[in-house]
This record gives structure tokens, sequence and C-alpha cells, in this order.
């Protein structure tokens, strides 16, 4: 299940202390409920708390994890829950993720994310992953998304019972003859044993394909008659392909293209 923390987002100042505090929703910038005379040069130059309460239930606490994804922040911050330190965003990769079960409690649950000046140490915790919740591929490079200060993706909590997906993969067979096959590869770590299916779709055509718990990877193979390749292509984001990934609870989404000179692609999630 994903459960979105989009808004609503209380923004305070921690630098001018003149400035009101207001209410805000994401992706967006910070300056669209700040003053129209602060420019995006004085917001970035400033330090900034933002603030974000829910409430849990035993039923949410029921899953085997629950994942806070952030993606979007092209500045220094300083994430925590309930007081505890959970990572900081710090330019090193796109896509922030940490299981907070452990964090939260029932009743009342407080995020925050500081806006502050980096200062080359490590202030608040050590954040590196456990080997298990690891890509062995690697993670997402970091690519800057805005100028502006703000959080540019849609923050979100992944809440996971039986598996817990963390790359996606495809690889491309060109036959001589013409066509290719695409096989499209799941990875994932186990949370809790049970009987659950991932269903993939690619090309209009969708499978059903069986978890094994057993392993840690699944796959789907197609066939592709009339493949449009991204050589042939003027404008890469037309002949791009995409592959949807339904699988405990969740839908993954992302787009291939097709290549004879580049046949493998990596998608750490």
């Amino acid at each position: 299940m994903k459960y979105s923390l989009s808004g609503l987002w209380q923004l305070s100042p921690l630098t001018d202390l003149s400035i009101p505090q207001d209410d805000i929703s994401f992706p967006g910038s910070l300056s669209q409920c700040l003053p129209v005379e602060l420019s995006e040069e004085v917001i970035a130059s400033q330090e900034w708390h933002l603030m974000h309460d829910i409430e849990v239930d035993e039923a949410f606490l029921s899953y085997s994890a629950i994942d806070l994804v952030l993606e979007g922040i092209d500045f220094y911050a300083e994430v925590r829950l309930n007081g505890f330190a959970l990572f900081d965003c710090d330019q090193r990769q796109s896509v922030y993720r940490k299981d907070i079960l452990p964090f939260l409690t029932v009743g009342r649950n407080r995020f925050e994310i500081l806006f502050l000046h980096s200062e080359d140490d490590d202030l608040l915790c050590d954040d590196a992953p456990r080997q298990d919740d690891q890509c062995l591929l690697g993670r997402l490079p970091y690519n800057p998304y805005r100028p502006e200060i703000g959080i540019w993706r849609e923050p979100h909590l992944q809440c996971q019972t039986h598996v817990r997906l963390t790359s996606i993969t495809t690889e491309q067979v060109w036959h001589y003859g013409g066509g290719c096959e695409v096989l499209v590869n799941l990875h994932f770590s186990l949370l809790k044993p049970g009987l659950v299916s991932a269903r993939i779709k690619f090309d209009g055509r969708i499978y059903s394909v069986p978890i094994d718990v057993m392993k840690n990877e699944a796959s789907a193979l197609f066939q592709v008659d009339a493949p449009v390749t991204s050589e042939g292509c003027e404008n890469d984001t037309d002949c791009l392909y995409t592959v949807e990934v339904d699988l405990d609870g969740l839908h993954h989404c992302i787009q291939v293209p097709l290549s004879v000179n580049n046949q493998v692609s990596h998608f750490p999630l």
C-alpha cells in the first residue's frame, strides 16, 4: 500500500523568524506559501523547518515493513521522525528510503524535514543501509530536479507485507530475422513468507508471475515482433516502452528504450 505524505506540512523559518508560518503541499517549492517579495535566492540562503503529523493505529503497524520514500530534494536536509534522526538528504543519491516501522507508535507521529546549511560531517546518524536492503547493482545516481528549494516528488510511505522490491532489470535478446525478446527481472528481499504474485505489464500484455519466496528474483519474458528502437527516433521519449509492476500492494512503473547497442537496463528502487 502507498500512503501519501504530500500535505499539509507546516513550514516555519529558522533564520528570519519574522516570516510567518504557513501550510504547504508537495510536490512544489517552498516559495508557493511564502511572501512574494522573497526571491528564490533569499529563500535558498535561509534555513527552514517542515513538520507533518499522521495518525497511526494497530492495523497500520501490522505491516512487515513501512518505508519512507523521499525524492526530488536538491538542497541539504535532515529528516526526523518522532525526534529520531532517519537520514540526511545530501545529494549522494536521487531517492532516499528507510524502513521506519521501528520508529512508529500508535497515535500521532511527527515527520520533520530541516533544510539546513551543510557542514560536511555526519551530524545526525549513520544512514548506511543494511546489507540485506541494498540493491546489489547500486543506487540511483543523483540528478538535480529544480533550482528552487523544495520537494519535487510526492513524499510517501510504502507499506509492505511479504516482499520488498529492490530493483527491476530488463534484458533484450535481438533476433537476426527481426524482432526481439525482453526479459523483465524483479529483484526483491523477503519480509514474510506467504502466497504472493507479481503482475507485470509490457507492450500491452500482462503476465501474472508467482513469487517463489525461497528465491530473490522472478522474471517474465515478452516477445516484441516489431520493436521501435531508440536508434531510429529523433526524440527518445517517443520510443520508450513502459513496464508496469504490481507487487504486494504497490505499483511501480519504469520506461525502457529498446536498443541493439544497449541491451541491459537497471532500475534501482
